[in-house]
Protein backbone atom coordinates (compact mmCIF):
# COMPACT_ATOMS: atom_id res chain seq x y z
CA UNK A 1 0.00 0.00 0.00
CA UNK A 2 2.81 2.39 0.88
CA UNK A 3 4.42 1.80 -2.54
CA UNK A 4 1.17 2.65 -4.31
CA UNK A 5 0.87 5.93 -2.39
CA UNK A 6 4.49 6.85 -3.16
CA UNK A 7 3.96 5.99 -6.83
CA UNK A 8 0.76 8.06 -6.89
CA UNK A 9 2.54 11.06 -5.32
CA UNK A 10 5.37 10.73 -7.86
CA UNK A 11 2.92 10.65 -10.79
CA UNK A 12 0.95 13.62 -9.42
CA UNK A 13 4.10 15.68 -8.88
CA UNK A 14 5.13 14.89 -12.46
CA UNK A 15 1.80 16.09 -13.82
CA UNK A 16 2.04 19.29 -11.78
CA UNK A 17 5.55 19.91 -13.11
CA UNK A 18 4.34 19.33 -16.65
CA UNK A 19 2.10 22.38 -16.25
CA UNK A 20 5.01 24.85 -16.21
CA UNK A 21 6.79 26.30 -19.21
CA UNK A 22 9.88 28.49 -19.04
CA UNK A 23 12.38 30.44 -21.08
CA UNK A 24 15.69 32.12 -20.37
CA UNK A 25 15.97 33.75 -23.78
CA UNK A 26 12.87 35.91 -23.98
CA UNK A 27 13.09 39.22 -25.85
CA UNK A 28 11.78 42.62 -24.85
CA UNK A 29 12.07 45.69 -27.09
CA UNK A 30 11.38 49.17 -25.72
CA UNK A 31 10.99 52.35 -27.75
CA UNK A 32 10.37 55.96 -26.83
CA UNK A 33 9.89 58.61 -29.51
CA UNK A 34 11.75 61.82 -28.75
CA UNK A 35 12.39 65.18 -30.39
CA UNK A 36 16.03 64.51 -31.32
CA UNK A 37 16.44 60.76 -31.49
CA UNK A 38 14.21 57.81 -30.66
CA UNK A 39 15.43 55.73 -27.76
CA UNK A 40 15.29 52.00 -28.46
CA UNK A 41 16.69 49.07 -26.53
CA UNK A 42 16.58 45.27 -26.63
CA UNK A 43 17.07 42.64 -23.96
CA UNK A 44 17.42 39.02 -25.14
CA UNK A 45 17.93 37.56 -21.66
CA UNK A 46 14.41 37.68 -20.26
CA UNK A 47 13.55 34.84 -17.89
CA UNK A 48 9.89 33.85 -17.81
CA UNK A 49 7.74 31.12 -16.27
CA UNK A 50 4.15 30.35 -17.30
CA UNK A 51 2.01 27.95 -15.28
CA UNK A 52 -0.71 26.54 -17.53
CA UNK A 53 -2.73 25.12 -14.63
CA UNK A 54 -3.07 28.45 -12.76
CA UNK A 55 -2.48 31.04 -15.49
CA UNK A 56 0.30 32.66 -13.45
CA UNK A 57 3.00 34.28 -15.55
CA UNK A 58 6.15 36.14 -14.61
CA UNK A 59 9.17 37.59 -16.34
CA UNK A 60 12.26 39.47 -15.32
CA UNK A 61 15.38 40.89 -16.90
CA UNK A 62 18.47 42.75 -15.77
CA UNK A 63 18.50 46.46 -16.60
CA UNK A 64 22.17 46.16 -17.54
CA UNK A 65 21.24 43.54 -20.18
CA UNK A 66 19.42 46.13 -22.30
CA UNK A 67 21.32 47.00 -25.48
CA UNK A 68 20.53 50.55 -26.59
CA UNK A 69 20.60 51.55 -30.26
CA UNK A 70 21.99 54.94 -29.21
CA UNK A 71 25.58 54.10 -28.23
CA UNK A 72 26.05 56.93 -25.72
CA UNK A 73 22.97 55.84 -23.81
CA UNK A 74 24.16 52.24 -23.82
CA UNK A 75 27.48 53.34 -22.33
CA UNK A 76 25.71 55.51 -19.71
CA UNK A 77 23.36 52.75 -18.56
CA UNK A 78 26.12 50.16 -18.42
CA UNK A 79 28.69 52.42 -16.76
CA UNK A 80 29.45 52.60 -13.07
CA UNK A 81 28.10 56.16 -13.03
CA UNK A 82 24.50 54.97 -13.17
CA UNK A 83 23.86 52.86 -10.09
CA UNK A 84 21.16 50.25 -10.65
CA UNK A 85 22.28 47.97 -7.81
CA UNK A 86 19.32 48.89 -5.59
CA UNK A 87 16.83 47.84 -8.30
CA UNK A 88 18.78 45.82 -10.89
CA UNK A 89 15.81 44.16 -12.62
CA UNK A 90 12.59 44.87 -14.41
CA UNK A 91 9.97 42.36 -13.18
CA UNK A 92 6.41 41.38 -13.93
CA UNK A 93 4.19 39.05 -11.91
CA UNK A 94 0.64 38.46 -12.96
CA UNK A 95 -1.96 36.19 -14.42
CA UNK A 96 -3.43 35.39 -17.81
CA UNK A 97 -7.07 36.27 -17.11
CA UNK A 98 -8.76 33.99 -19.65
CA UNK A 99 -6.23 31.12 -19.72
CA UNK A 100 -8.93 28.43 -19.27
CA UNK A 101 -10.12 28.95 -22.84
CA UNK A 102 -6.68 27.92 -24.17
CA UNK A 103 -6.44 24.30 -25.28
CA UNK A 104 -2.75 23.54 -24.74
CA UNK A 105 -3.16 20.28 -26.67
CA UNK A 106 -4.56 21.97 -29.78
CA UNK A 107 -2.26 24.00 -32.06
CA UNK A 108 -3.43 27.54 -32.64
CA UNK A 109 -3.30 31.19 -31.66
CA UNK A 110 -5.20 32.43 -28.63
CA UNK A 111 -5.86 36.07 -27.70
CA UNK A 112 -5.49 36.68 -23.98
CA UNK A 113 -5.55 39.45 -21.38
CA UNK A 114 -2.73 39.67 -18.86
CA UNK A 115 -3.06 41.54 -15.57
CA UNK A 116 -0.41 42.00 -12.90
CA UNK A 117 2.28 44.15 -11.33
CA UNK A 118 5.20 45.58 -13.28
CA UNK A 119 8.19 46.60 -11.16
CA UNK A 120 10.61 49.14 -12.66
CA UNK A 121 13.24 50.75 -10.46
CA UNK A 122 11.44 51.46 -7.18
CA UNK A 123 7.97 51.70 -8.71
CA UNK A 124 5.18 49.16 -8.89
CA UNK A 125 2.63 49.62 -11.66
CA UNK A 126 -0.61 47.73 -12.02
CA UNK A 127 -0.57 46.70 -15.68
CA UNK A 128 -3.15 45.18 -18.02
CA UNK A 129 -2.18 44.19 -21.55
CA UNK A 130 -3.46 42.21 -24.50
CA UNK A 131 -1.35 39.26 -25.56
CA UNK A 132 -1.26 36.22 -27.80
CA UNK A 133 -0.33 32.66 -26.93
CA UNK A 134 0.70 30.32 -29.74
CA UNK A 135 0.52 26.56 -29.25
CA UNK A 136 2.56 24.64 -31.81
CA UNK A 137 1.89 21.17 -33.19
CA UNK A 138 5.18 20.02 -31.65
CA UNK A 139 4.11 21.04 -28.13
CA UNK A 140 6.13 24.25 -28.37
CA UNK A 141 4.48 27.32 -26.90
CA UNK A 142 5.21 31.02 -27.31
CA UNK A 143 3.66 34.26 -26.14
CA UNK A 144 3.80 37.87 -27.28
CA UNK A 145 2.42 41.19 -26.17
CA UNK A 146 2.85 44.83 -26.99
CA UNK A 147 1.62 47.65 -24.81
CA UNK A 148 2.28 51.27 -23.94
CA UNK A 149 3.56 52.30 -20.54
CA UNK A 150 3.10 55.97 -19.64
CA UNK A 151 5.77 57.65 -17.52
CA UNK A 152 4.20 59.24 -14.45
CA UNK A 153 5.04 62.81 -13.39
CA UNK A 154 7.16 61.68 -10.41
CA UNK A 155 9.21 59.47 -12.74
CA UNK A 156 9.82 62.40 -15.10
CA UNK A 157 11.12 64.38 -12.13
CA UNK A 158 13.44 61.47 -11.22
CA UNK A 159 14.85 61.56 -14.77
CA UNK A 160 15.39 65.31 -14.50
CA UNK A 161 17.18 64.87 -11.14
CA UNK A 162 19.39 62.17 -12.64
CA UNK A 163 20.31 64.42 -15.59
CA UNK A 164 21.09 67.32 -13.23
CA UNK A 165 23.44 65.08 -11.23
CA UNK A 166 25.19 63.39 -14.17
CA UNK A 167 25.40 66.12 -16.82
CA UNK A 168 27.50 69.30 -16.64
CA UNK A 169 25.63 72.37 -15.30
CA UNK A 170 26.32 74.35 -18.47
CA UNK A 171 24.09 72.00 -20.50
CA UNK A 172 20.92 72.70 -18.47
CA UNK A 173 19.03 69.85 -20.16
CA UNK A 174 15.81 68.27 -18.93
CA UNK A 175 13.12 65.98 -20.33
CA UNK A 176 11.17 68.91 -21.83
CA UNK A 177 14.25 70.22 -23.65
CA UNK A 178 14.87 66.78 -25.12
CA UNK A 179 11.21 66.29 -25.97
CA UNK A 180 11.12 62.98 -24.11
CA UNK A 181 7.88 61.15 -24.79
CA UNK A 182 5.96 59.99 -21.74
CA UNK A 183 4.82 56.89 -23.65
CA UNK A 184 7.13 53.91 -23.86
CA UNK A 185 6.19 51.19 -26.35
CA UNK A 186 7.04 47.71 -25.07
CA UNK A 187 7.11 44.58 -27.27
CA UNK A 188 7.59 41.23 -25.55
CA UNK A 189 8.29 37.88 -27.26
CA UNK A 190 8.73 34.65 -25.31
CA UNK A 191 9.33 31.13 -26.65
CA UNK A 192 8.76 28.55 -23.95
CA UNK A 193 9.83 25.00 -23.38
CA UNK A 194 8.37 22.50 -20.96
CA UNK A 195 9.92 22.66 -17.50
CA UNK A 196 11.17 19.14 -16.75
CA UNK A 197 12.93 19.53 -13.44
Amino acid sequence: MRHIIILLLFVLSGSIQAQEYYTRTGHVHVKSANKFKNIEADNYQIISVFNTSTGEISFEGLLRSFEFKFGALDRAVNSRNLDVSAHPKIKFKGKVKNFRRIDFNKPGEYNVKVHGNLFIWDEKRVTTADGRIYVGSDGQMSASSNFIMTIEEQSVEKLNDLMRKKLPDVLNINTNTLGVSRDIIIDLDLTYQLKTW
